[in-house]
């Protein structure tokens, strides 16, 4: 059961809005309070999921109510509701960031949306030896909000996302960027992710690729220094993991071959370590529409292939009348890795990347930042043509 706190002087108000949102979602279990010490106490006293309390501008301990429970409650989703409409009262619930605020009488129906699309953003778990770098992705991509406290060896940290974000990072003396460089940076981690609704300032302002960047820069540093130290030694084992990012600087080798439009690569130069191919391909032809690729690879070859594999799956799935459609299709082989994405019905993205050297999660996060790019250029040319 989702535990609902309804704060609220008005008990008429209070109970006709727990009644009509009990009778849309059963699974609500509802109390209420009519002061902010009562509701307090309903929120030491038990795990509480949803905190739905009245503002006024006149009687200040319904804001004090939503301060402290933003700080003492933080696996609980905080909600406001107003008779009143004014720039004062905008302005300090603007102030309380985590905070949305409901016109009274409150439209249940609206709400209990509002309450799902916040509780759903929120995940919770423990996980061991994963990638930090591909966690962060996954909760960029998926836009979630948690907190994740982070231990590695005898070193501890804490990192806050917020709707995808990386907004906060502390570990010892350091706060912010340093801290989250430092963290992202630690191998073999132990990651505990549970709900956040702080309202903290953000002190992380560089995006989270700038920051796994940084971090990555920490650990091949730190690889070589490794390597340094022990070169003819046994002790080497086990070697550094290979890494999947941008190069900094791109070898000229890992440059594509220049193409006449509108094949030609658009705002890349440089494919991501262990990837050969990344390519927006025409479904029916199997004509190359946008790449980057590596140096001597088969990219009309690779292309043509991907088409017609997908046509055939395509195919299957209309003989077993599957009605949702086709999002994605991996091939894998030990040395290889396909990755194929439509993009409608007339086109799909394509990566062939080196699986020793990266993972699936980063792989997919590279595919959907290079769709993204190839968007852009597509609507900055349409904007170009028609001025």
């Amino acid at each position: 059961m989702t535990e609902l706190v309804i704060v609220d002087c008005d008990a008429t108000h209070a109970r006709a809005l727990s009644k009509s949102l009990g009778n849309l979602q059963p699974t609500l279990n509802i109390r209420t309070a009519s002061t902010a010490a009562e509701a307090m106490e309903l929120l030491q006293s038990r795990k509480v999921d949803l905190l739905l309390s009245e503002l006024r501008a006149t009687q200040p301990d319904g804001f004090e109510l939503l301060e402290w429970a933003l700080r003492q409650c933080t696996d609980t989703a905080i909600f406001a509701m107003s008779t009143a409409n004014s720039e004062q009262l905008a302005t300090r619930v603007a102030a309380l960031g985590a905070v949305e605020c409901f016109t009274k009488p409150v439209d249940p129906r609206l709400a209990l949306q509002r309450f799902a699309d916040l509780l759903s953003q929120s995940i919770r778990g423990q996980l061991q030896n994963v990638s930090l770098a591909s966690l962060l992705q996954v909760l960029e991509m998926e836009q979630k909000t948690c907190r994740l406290s982070v231990e590695s060896e005898d070193r501890q940290g804490t990192l806050v996302v917020r709707r995808g974000a990386l907004v906060h990072a502390q570990c010892g003396d350091l706060s912010g960027q340093p801290a989250a460089v430092a963290i992202v940076a630690w191998t073999n981690a132990k990651i505990a992710i549970s709900g956040h609704r702080g309202f903290e300032a953000p002190t992380i302002q560089q995006s989270l690729g700038f920051i796994v960047m940084e971090a990555m820069r920490l650990q091949d540093e730190a690889a070589r220094g490794v390597r340094g130290t022990s070169e003819h030694s046994a002790s080497a084992w086990p070697p550094p993991r290979r890494t999947w990012r941008p190069s900094a600087i791109p070898k000229e080798s890992d440059r594509p071959p220049a193409l006449g439009s509108p094949a030609k690569a658009t705002g890349d130069s440089a494919l991501p370590s262990g990837a050969q191919l990344l390519a927006v391909v025409d479904a029916e032809t199997g004509t190359v529409l946008r790449h980057v690729a590596a140096q001597g690879c088969q990219l009309d070859e690779l292309a043509r292939m991907a088409a017609q594999v997908l046509r055939h799956e395509l195919k299957a799935l209309g003989l077993c009348d599957e009605p949702e459609g086709l999002e994605e299709l991996v091939l894998s082989t030990t040395s290889r890795c396909d990755v194929i994405r439509p993009l409608g019905a007339r086109e799909f993205a394509l990566l062939v990347f080196a699986p020793e050297e990266t993972n699936l999660v980063m792989a997919r996060f590279e595919l959907q930042q290079f769709i993204a790019r190839m968007a852009r250029a597509d609507g900055d040319l349409a904007d170009a043509r028609e001025h």
